[in-house]
């Protein structure tokens, strides 16, 4: 006679899919609840590996400024730090480590970890991170910014 007994492994792996697809929920209702910025969320969704190089210097930076807009508009990493993106800018002389660390001292200088500096949007944002993000072309000697802000909601 046959015994109904399911498989122990089985049932781990159904506790531990149903787990994962749980938390995956909790984490979207509590970023909208709580207006997250969820820009970085879905650029990594979206992306299956895992950013290096100047892709991660690029969505380091797109962090530290969205972490100084006080509003759900912000800069959208997905467009801003696509592979075609950072290879259309790197071509023309963008350094994106450097970028990075100029990005990061900016923050500083701004202090917006307080609420008070905390910028209306992802516009305004990149246009007091302009200094930070400007590069001079290696194509035509001209300024270009690296990130063109278009926005998430």
């Amino acid at each position: 006679m046959k015994s109904n007994k399911l498989k122990p492994g089985f049932v781990s792996l159904a506790i531990m899919v149903a787990l994962t697809a749980m938390s995956f929920v909790g984490c979207a209702e509590s970023s909208t609840k709580k207006n997250e910025d969820t820009t970085l969320l879905t650029y990594l969704v979206t992306n299956p590996h895992a950013p290096v190089g100047a892709q991660a210097d690029c969505v380091a930076s797109v962090a530290l400024i969205n972490s100084c807009i006080g509003s759900k508009t912000q800069v959208d990493a997905g467009a801003n730090c696509s592979l075609v993106t950072i290879a259309d800018n790197q071509a023309i002389g963008a350094d994106y480590s450097t970028i990075k660390t100029a990005v990061s001292k900016q923050y500083t200088t701004l202090k917006c970890n307080i609420a008070e500096n905390k910028y209306a949007s992802a516009s305004a944002a990149v246009d007091a991170f302009k200094d930070a993000l400007t590069f001079t072309s290696t194509a035509d000697a001209s300024s270009k910014v690296v990130f063109s802000a278009p926005t998430y909601y």
